[in-house]
């Protein structure tokens, strides 16, 4: 009888095993797809996230921002530098806002998404769609409550 229960343990564990490898590969085949969309508006990965941690109409105080991403606002403010290099944004003191060509390159950003969205969506049926949807969203909420406990 412990036979049997060690085989469940063997084949749950391979089991979480393999649906780590596959998350792991959709999360990098993902990402590789939004890279190449993004580099289409001059932005790299994470860009698109800063971008959209601002308030478009109003400054955003980098602190908010820094919270809202979950990064330590040293790093964000690096990263703010930038895009204010390229002029995305302007810094003044603690706020961050968005220039006209930020404007623009943020409102570019859904268009993006909806392309990755395109290349995914093109391949399955509006049934299978709403699956995956569904399913990713249980995942998503799972690895959130993880990281929480394990924070």
């Amino acid at each position: 009888m412990s036979a049997t229960v060690f085989e469940e343990n063997r084949t749950d564990d391979t089991e979480k095993e393999r649906l780590a490898t596959s998350m792991i590969e959709v999360a990098k085949l993902t990402r590789d797809l939004l890279a190449m969309h993004l580099a289409t508006i001059a932005l790299s990965p994470g860009e698109d996230d800063y971008m959209l941690a601002l308030n478009p109409r109003e400054p955003t105080d980098l602190g908010e921002a820094a919270e809202e991403l979950g990064v330590h606002p040293t790093a964000l403010a690096v990263s703010y530098d930038r895009l204010r290099v390229r002029n995305l944004v302007e810094i003044r003191g603690n706020m961050v806002l968005l220039t006209q060509s930020g404007m623009d390159t943020r409102s570019h950003i859904s268009t993006v998404y909806r392309m990755v969205g395109e290349d995914i969506a093109d391949r399955l049926s509006v049934d299978r769609i709403e699956v995956v949807r569904s399913a990713f969203d249980d995942v998503k909420r799972n690895m959130k409550q993880a990281l929480r406990k394990a924070r």
